[in-house]
């Protein structure tokens, strides 16, 4: 199993989840990332959009890892 997959699998499974670990899955998913201060939104053609917002120290929101679960499976991941 790739270190991608493991990541997907961890990522979709979690209850909460670091940033980084969300960041690098986007990127390695070849997302491009955009930066407004603590926001942050991820693009991918041809309509793959996300948003996540980082809190210092502290594990992304729910809400967030819920769209990000969403945007897997719409991708057949």
């Amino acid at each position: 199993m790739s270190q991608r997959q493991k990541l997907i699998d961890k990522l979709k499974n979690a209850k909460e989840a670091d940033f980084e670990d969300i960041d690098t899955l986007l990127k390695q998913l070849d997302f491009s990332r955009r930066n407004e201060g603590s926001h942050y939104t991820y693009t991918k053609a041809p309509n793959y959009i996300i948003g996540i917002v980082r809190r210092s120290g502290k594990p992304v929101k729910r809400v967030y890892l819920e769209n990000l679960k969403d945007l897997l499976e719409r991708m057949g991941l």
